[in-house]
Parts: structure tokens; sequence; C-alpha cells
């Protein structure tokens, strides 16, 4: 029987879905004309018509933030063909066509650029709350001859509104389930004829939707964003902007749902766990300065300079074991202290027959990481007796003490002629065999009944547990690992420092060549030049306690020194530079007034860097990635501008391909981050497609289909096997389908916007992942893993005939689509505890807007 609440969420739901257009029934009248609006992008550091621009750009703008509430980059993937998002806010990463961000270490870099404000943002700063923001633009393939550094797959450009002459202001409020409460104002007005200011601020905090038993909820959001831009018009041809940027972000650690026998339950859906991670948390401090010098010369020549510095402090500490077993326990915490100064100087030419733009940009970034890893007393005792447990010499230790004890016993026996001497070696090997089944079958040291057999098994007694026990072992044994239930509880961190300066400077020119009134060739040439400095420090354990006298000091069990980590105060150093000419060549033909199509060829580069956890690196860094786009493109407005379309054909190669990768070598206890190179091939082909059946209907379309062939240098995966990783594949199904109504109403007007987000889910093929795990002694599947996506969206909203008051009705996943990943964890292989993720649920809410 379904019970009240869920047929009210339910019914509620389909309210919004079903009957959205019908509230807007009464009010019919005549038909409020929607259209094809001209979207304006800089993509080639000037304004144009995106439908002019010879790249395969998409653009989600304010009415599209508006529609879909979204927030963050992470919000609107779903809605740009071959644009994908993922990661949390501190660990953003960016993919275009299928090429993303190798890892999160400190001394690599992205392969999809970002920038905000004309200024370029590191990883960590990419996902910018998307207060009083204009536009965002999605440039695909290499864009690195325009936006230099680490386009080499593509750029991201977010675009905020500017100050301007008008007197305006808004304050609005977004309302909804799980305490959604999210409020924004904006104030601009002229303070003179020549001066304007513009000031906004956004507030957005919602309640998590996984209830946590043992810590803070997981999805809890708490983001304070605000701007404030000042332009001086100082003459008519010239002007400064000046804006200072501030974000606080304090957000629960990702979602870490616990799959195994010590997890809460079986049912990730029930949306509760036992996630007992210490003082988990996702935070940032962020704040930047930007000045904008504007010049015009005459109608042909002008000039603009870019100057930002941007500073951030970040924390990420998530739980690693899905359990509050303080036995299994592990968390991550990925720390970094940064900031860059920005720097980019173009002159740009406008002529009949010639425009192209030539510049310079600098830039400085300081980067500070600390990555720590934080078990237990309890957890790493875990690990020590397993390590005991399996150790060789141990076991023949026993092994030959069980023989040699039971010969004495049996020998008066064999003297007396009551057995053979094959006999007794018989019965002393079964003996030892026992006594190594017994040595197999201890779980925990600190568990009363696995203490007294492994102290039996070690020939001195069943000893009581005071830690003074456990010292005369360890004594005996010759570590300092094996210690006692005082430490129960108490923290064991290990770090590994990283301190970095990466210095950027590139020259450019790009020219657009009008050769007749049809046909234009485009050109464009960049060197640039990357030099990192960079450092690693392993400082050891954080535990309080004491060598035992004759054993070695505490050593790490994760970063050790037996993985290649050199333990100490010795700082690692390593500097490498790396330069590369990129550039591309177009040819543009306009079929018509309304449809053009274009041919290009264009390179791009990603500097090679170091992996923060490997230092290996120092003396062989990640090789640079290097990328050749070929893509054939159309886009243009048919049947009397009642249809656009875009439509790009892509075959994108990357040789020294960046890729992270879970790996255990030989004699390395845990599996590490690792990065590797490889080459991979991409083609296919991405859709855009707007059409207006009707002046009061939009009907659209964007999807893509990908093939990829990838080759990978050998390397030992997660469980220590070798790989010698070659991958074809196709991208699954995936679609996004949007509605728009207009029509107009007797008091205001009325949209309905709703949209249906597929993609198809072929994780099941996959030969790693895990769909099932043992808990119980019952081979247990993962609900709902492999389900393909479907996600229903709507929004009905009212805007009151003098503008001022808007009011909206709006629900996402109305269909409560269930969707799990793999299992996976850094805890898996050793503890038997992972995790995984689950979709968000269905939300719904109010939108409330006063426009002045």
């Amino acid at each position: 029987m379904r019970s009240p609440a869920r047929f009210t969420q339910t019914r509620l739901s389909l309210t919004i879905a079903l009957l959205c257009p019908l509230a807007a029934a009464p009010y019919l009248a005549l038909a409020e004309t929607l259209a094809l609006e001209e979207v304006v992008v800089t993509a080639q550091k000037r304004e144009q018509n995106a439908m002019d621009v010879p790249i395969a750009v998409n653009t989600f703008s304010n009415k599209d933030m508006a529609n879909t509430g979204a927030l963050t980059l992470s919000d609107i993937d779903a809605y740009i063909p071959g644009f994908d998002v993922g990661g949390g806010v501190t660990q953003s990463t960016l993919s275009i066509r299928g090429v993303t961000s190798p890892s999160i270490s400190a001394g690599g870099d992205p392969s999809v650029a970002a920038f905000y404000d004309d200024a370029y943002l590191p990883s960590a700063a990419t996902t910018i709350a998307f207060s009083d923001m204009a536009q965002v633009d999605v440039l695909k393939g290499p864009q690195g001859t325009l936006f230099g550094r680490n386009a080499a797959a593509g750029a991201v450009v977010m675009v905020p509104n500017k100050p301007s002459e008008e007197l305006e202001a808004f304050v609005s409020a977004k309302l909804g389930n799980y305490g959604l409460v999210r409020t924004e104002a904006m104030f601009n007005a002229p303070l003179s004829d020549a001066v304007y200011l513009r000031a906004n601020i956004l507030s957005n905090q919602r309640d998590g939707y996984v209830d946590n038993v043992a810590g803070r909820d997981s999805g809890e959001q708490d983001t304070l964003n605000a701007r404030l831009a000042l332009l001086w018009n100082i003459t008519e041809a010239t002007s400064l902007q000046v804006s200072y940027d501030w974000d606080k972000v304090d957000n629960s650690p990702r979602t870490a749902i616990g799959f195994s026998d010590r997890a809460l339950n079986t049912d990730p859906f029930s949306r509760k766990v036992a996630n007992d991670v210490i003082n988990g948390e996702e935070t940032r401090d962020m704040y930047a300065v930007s000045t904008k010098l504007m010049h015009q010369f005459n109608d042909q020549f002008s000039l603009k300079w870019i100057n930002s510095y941007r500073a951030f402090e970040t924390t990420n500490r998530e739980e690693e074991d899905g359990t509050a077993d303080a036995t299994a326990y592990l968390d991550t915490n990925n720390i970094f202290d940064n900031d860059i100064l920005y720097e980019e100087l173009q002159l740009n030419f406008t002529g009949d027959t010639f425009s192209g733009v030539v510049g310079v940009n600098y830039s400085v970034e300081n980067v500070n990481q600390t990555t720590r890893v934080t078990a237990l007393g309890d957890s790493v005792t875990t690990l020590v007796t397993q390590d005991l447990t399996s150790n060789p010499m141990l076991q023949g230790m026993i092994y030959q003490g069980t023989v040699a004890a039971v010969n004495q016993q049996t020998a008066p026996a064999v003297q007396a002629g009551f057995m053979t001497q094959a006999e007794a070696d018989a019965i002393a090997a079964a003996q030892a065999e026992q006594s190594l089944a017994a040595l197999n079958a201890i779980d925990h040291l600190w568990n009363p009944n696995d203490w007294a057999t492994f102290t039996t098994l070690l020939g001195v007694g069943p000893l009581p547990q005071d830690d003074v026990y456990y010292d005369a072992v360890a004594q005996s044994l010759g570590t300092s690992m094996l210690f006692g239930l005082s430490h129960a509880g108490q923290a064991w961190q290990e770090s590994v420092l990283n301190e970095g300066k990466f210095v950027n400077y590139g020259l450019f020119a790009d020219g657009e060549f009008t050769l007749t009134d049809d046909f234009r060739v485009l050109a464009g040439l960049r060197y640039s030049n990357d030099k990192k400095d960079f450092s690693w420090q392993v400082p050891g354990v954080n535990f309080d306690r004491a060598t035992v006298p004759g054993t070695a000091p505490i050593e790490p069990v994760v970063f050790r020194a037996g993985d290649g980590y050199v333990v100490g105060d010795q700082i690692i150093n390593a500097s490498e530079t790396w330069r590369k000419v990129t550039g591309r060549l177009v040819g543009q033909y306009d079929i018509n007034d309304d449809v053009m199509t274009f041919l290009s060829y264009a390179t791009g580069y990603k500097s090679g860097g170091f992996d923060s956890l490997d230092q290996s690196t120092a003396d062989t860094p990640i090789k640079p990635e290097e990328v050749t786009n070929i893509e054939l493109g159309i886009k243009g407005d048919l049947f009397d501008g009642k249809a656009r379309v875009q439509f790009s054909y892509f075959d994108m190669a990357i040789d020294g391909r960046q890729r992270s990768v879970e790996s255990k070598p030989p004699g390395q206890v845990n599996a590490l981050p690792r990065v590797i190179n490889g080459d991979q091939q991409f083609n296919g082909f991405e859709i855009t497609f707007d059409w207006l059946p009707t002046d009061t209907v939009r009907l659209g379309l964007v999807t893509t289909v990908r093939d990829q062939e990838s080759s990978w240098e050998p390397f030992y995966n997660a469980i220590g096997e070798l790989q010698s990783d070659k991958e074809t594949g196709t991208t699954d199904t995936a679609y996004t389908l949007t509605f728009d109504w207009a029509p107009e109403v007797s008091v205001g007007s009325i949209n309905w916007h709703a949209d249906y987000v597929y993609a198809e889910n072929s994780a099941e093929s996959d030969p790693a992942a895990i769909t099932s795990v043992n808990i119980g002694g019952v081979d247990t599947p993962i609900p709902y893993f492999g389900e393909d996506a479907k996600r229903l969206n709507s929004r009905l909203s009212w805007t009151s005939n003098n503008g001022h008051y808007e009011l909206a009705l709006w629900g996402h996943n109305l269909l409560d689509n269930k969707v799990t990943n793999s299992l996976g964890g850094r805890t898996l292989d050793v503890f038997g505890t992972g995790y995984l993720d689950i979709s968000a649920p269905r939300t719904y809410g109010i939108d409330l807007r006063y426009n002045l």
C-alpha cells in the first residue's frame, strides 16, 4: 500500500507535470510570438552573432537558467551536446567531446579552459554560481589560438552582466522541498552620466537528500556569492571596468552510500546512511579583483586590457568507507590554497575585407595542495592484522613452531613404538595446518578472542589486552605497528604536501579574410610557453604512539617509502618548461543569407605536468597533450526563421592524452591515483535543433553520437593486475527534448517550459563494473544499477503586464527516476567496504521575483 507521504509527493509532481498547461487555459488570448533570438558571443575575441561564427558553440542564456533552475555548470550539461560536468564544487571536471581532466592533482591542468568575465579560472574555481549571469558559451574543439592555456578540447566562457546606464533592480526567491531557499538581489544604477554601478548577491541553502544517522546529511548546500562592478566611460572612446567578486561555499561532502556487510542497509534509495567522516565538508573561500580597460582608437582599431587576480582556499573531506565502523574508517581531504594573476592585452582591427586580433597573455599561478588521508587506530589495526596474518615469515614461524610442539608431544609414543615417525609427522602437519587456518581467521587483534588466538599461536599464551602486553608482543615481533586499545579513536594522519609556481605566457594572432561576398578564410597562430616549478614533501605519520624499544619507528601505511615516497623532512623539487605552436585554418562559405557552412583544421595543446601523489614524475614529468581536430559544420535558420540548426562533424586525435587511474604496482599495499598517457581518437557529430511550429510553441532537440578508440601505456590497476588497455566504444544514446508554450493572457504573460533528458546507461556491460556484493553470504545486486536516466522537468511561469512581478511553479525529475552507479571506494579492496552514489530525487517548488 502506498504511504500517505509518498502519495502526496507523487500527486503534487503529477500536478506540476500534467496540469501546468491547463493552468493557463482560462486566460488564453492572442498568441505571444516566440522567436529564435540572435545570440551574441565573443568566441573570436569580438562580438558576433553565434550563427556567423565558424566554431561549434552553444550558448546557455539567462532565460535558460531561469527555466531549468541552473545554479552552476553542472546543471547545464544535459542541454549542450558533447558537454559533461562531474565532481563537486571544489573538484569539478569539465569534459568536451569525451575529453576531461585527468585528476585533482595540483601539478596538472584541465583539458577544458574556463573563463569568467574574460579571465582564466583554475579548476577549483570553475563552479561560480550563476548570479546575475548573462550567458554561458561552450566552445568545442581546440580553442588554444584565441583562448590559450588548456583549451585543448574546448573552452567554457561565463559572461556576467555588466553595469549599464539603466536604473534597474530585482529581488527573487526560489523555494522548494528539501529546505531549498535560494534568494538573489541585483541593483544597477548610474552614479553620474559616465559612471555606472552594478551589485548582486545570491544565497543558496538546501538540506541534504540523504539522511546520515552518524553525521552531516549528504547533499547539504550552503553558498553565498556577491559581485560589485563599476564601469566608467572616461571618454567616448575609453572605458574602465573594475569588479570584485566573492564566493563562500560550505557544503556537505559528496554522497557515499555504503553497500557492504558493514553498511547501514542495502537499499540505496532508503536515503539513509551511516557515514562517520570526521568534520566532513566541502568548502571554498574565494575572491577576485578584475580590471578591464577598453579603448577605441578609430573605426578600425581598438584595444582591450584585462587584469585579474583571484585567490581561494578549499577543503574537501570525504567519506571513503561508507560505514560507521571504526575498524574500517578512512577519509580523504584535498586542501588547496591558491592564487592566480591573469593578464591579457588585445589589439583588434576591423576592416572591409580583413578583421583580426593580435595579443599577448600572461599568468602566474601559485599552488599549495595538501592531500591528507585519515584513518583511526581501529582501522590501522585492521591493516596490521591483515599484514601479520598474511606474513609468510610469521606463517612459517607458527607452522614450524606447531610442528616442533607436536613432535615433542609425540616423541615418547614414537620411541615406545606406539606410532611411526610418518604417522607423527602427519599429525604435526595436520596440527600446523589448523594453526595456519586459525591465524587466517583472525579478523582484528583488538577482538579478545582474536588476541587470545594470536598470542597462543605465538606460544606466549592468551595474554590480557592491556597496552603493556601488546607492547611486549610488538617487541618480540620487532614492530611498532602493533598497539593496544588505548589508541581507539585516535586519528592516524598521513599527508603529501605540494607547492608549485606555474608561469604561462602566449603570443597570438588571428585574422579573417573576406575573399568574396560568400567565402571567407580564417587563420591563426599561437606560441605558448609553460614553466612549472613543483615540489613534494611526505612528512610521515601524525600519530601519538611511542616507539617500542628495540623496534623501528611508526611508518606510513598509505604513503610508504616502499611505494616510492621519500618520507621525512626532505623536499623533492622539480622544474620543467613546455613550448608549443598551435593554430587553426578555417574556410567559411555562406550558402545563402541564412545558412553557412565551415571546414576547419585546428590544433590544441595542454602542457605536461607533475602528479601530486607520484614523486617519480619529478624525473619523468607527465607528457603534454597535443590535439588535432578536423571539423565540418553547418548552421543557420531555415523555413523563414521558423527553425534553427547547428550540426558539426568532428574527427579529433589526441597524442599524449592524460588519464588518471587507481594503480597498485607489485609490492605496494594500497591503490593510489596515478596519471598515465595514451593516444585517443574521437569522431562523431552533434546536433542542436530548434523549431517554431507555431508562434506560441517552440520545440528543441540536442544530441550527440561519438565513437572513440584509445590505447594506453601499460599500468597496474587497483587490484595489482597489469593492464595494457586498448578500448573502442560508442557513446550511449543521449538526448534532451525541450518544449516551450508561450500564449498571451489577459493579465500578464505565461510560459510553460518542459524538458525531457534521456541518457542510456551501459554500465552493466563494463567488465570492470561491480554490480553485486556478497552480503551475509548472499550475492546481493545493486538496486537500480544500469538503469537509464529519464528525467522530466517542468516550469510554469507568469509575468505581470508591467513586468514587475513574476511567479513560477517548477519541478525536477518529476518521474522520480532512480539510477545508481558502480560500487567503488578506496577501502573496497582493503576492508571490503564500498560505496556508491544515487541520482537526485524529485524536487519541486516555486519562484518569486520582483523587477524594478
